[in-house]
C-alpha cells in the first residue's frame, strides 16, 4: 500500500478550510436559554400620559444555539441566561408570542386607566387605544403600575416628581382591584434604576404570596449581593404608591 504525503502547502490549506469549519459546527449546536438584560428607564409622557414619573424596561429573549449566545452577549451588559427544557423551548417559539404579550399589555393599560380616570366608556376606550399606540415600542405589562401613577398626575394636576427633583420609577402591573401584580427580570430593573439615578423605585409587595419566589425577596437579595444604593418601595395596591408619593 502507497502513502501520500501531502506538502505543507496542502496541509496549511486544509487546515484553513477546516478550521472554520470546525468553528461553525461548534458555535450552532443546539443551546435552549432565555435571556433577560438590562434597559433603560423612559417618563410616561413618552406614551402620551401627562406625568413626571417613569417605567423600567428590559431586553428579553430566547437563544437557540452558542452563535446567538455569542452575539446577544455581545450586544448586551449586565446580561442573565436562564436554561429552558424541551419543553420550556417549545412553548417559547411555538405559540404566538405576540398576542400573548399585546392582550397582557392591553389589560393592565387598561385596568389603569379605568383606576384613574373619569369620563363615558368612549372616553377610557380612546384612552386605553392611545396609550397602546404610544407604547407600541414597549415589551409587556410591567409598566401598568407606572402609568396609573402618571394617570393619577395628569387628572389631577400633580407632579410627584417636585419639579423634577425627585426621579420616580418602578415596575409592577395593574390588576382590575388595582392590586400590583408580580413582575420578571427585578435583577436587572434594579440595576437599570440605580444607573439612572432613580431616588424612588416602586416593585410589587408580593412576599405574603410568593415567599422565596417574591419579587420582594429577589429585590433584597439583589440589592445585598450587589451593594445597591436605592430607595426600593414595596407596594400592595395604586393606593399604597400614591399614598408614598404624597407623603414624600
Amino acid at each position: 500500500m502507497k502513502f501520500l504525503k501531502l506538502s505543507k502547502e496542502v496541509n496549511i490549506s486544509i487546515a484553513i478550510i477546516a478550521i472554520p469549519l470546525i468553528i461553525a459546527y461548534l458555535l450552532m449546536r443546539p443551546l435552549h436559554e432565555e435571556y433577560i438584560a438590562k434597559g433603560d428607564i423612559a417618563p410616561v409622557s413618552d406614551i402620551g400620559v401627562n406625568g413626571s414619573v417613569h417605567f423600567t424596561y428590559i431586553y428579553s429573549g430566547y437563544i437557540d444555539n452558542y452563535f446567538d449566545k455569542l452575539y446577544v452577549s455581545y450586544l448586551y451588559k449586565d446580561l442573565d441566561f436562564i436554561p429552558l427544557d424541551e419543553e420550556e423551548f417549545i412553548m417559547y417559539t411555538e405559540y404566538d408570542d405576540d398576542m400573548v404579550v399585546d392582550y397582557y399589555k392591553e389589560e393592565t393599560i387598561s385596568n389603569a386607566v379605568y383606576a384613574t380616570s373619569f369620563g363615558d366608556d368612549n372616553d377610557f376606550e380612546e384612552r386605553i387605544d392611545d396609550i397602546l399606540y404610544y407604547s407600541s415600542e414597549y415589551y409587556g405589562d410591567s409598566l401598568g403600575l407606572m402609568v396609573a401613577i402618571g394617570l393619577i398626575e395628569e387628572v389631577n394636576q400633580l407632579d410627584f416628581s417636585q419639579n423634577g427633583t425627585v426621579t420616580i420609577a418602578g415596575t409592577g402591573t395593574i390588576e382590575y382591584d388595582e392590586t400590583v401584580g408580580s413582575i420578571g427580570g427585578v435583577r436587572q430593573k434594579l440595576l437599570t434604576a440605580v444607573d439612572n439615578n432613580v431616588d424612588i423605585f416602586f416593585i410589587p409587595k408580593d412576599e405574603d404570596d410568593y415567599g422565596i419566589y417574591s419579587n420582594e425577596r429577589e429585590a433584597r437579595r439583589v440589592i445585598n449581593e450587589e451593594g445597591l444604593d436605592l430607595n426600593v418601595v414595596p407596594v400592595e395596591t395604586l393606593e399604597e404608591a400614591i399614598n408614598y408619593l404624597e407623603n414624600y
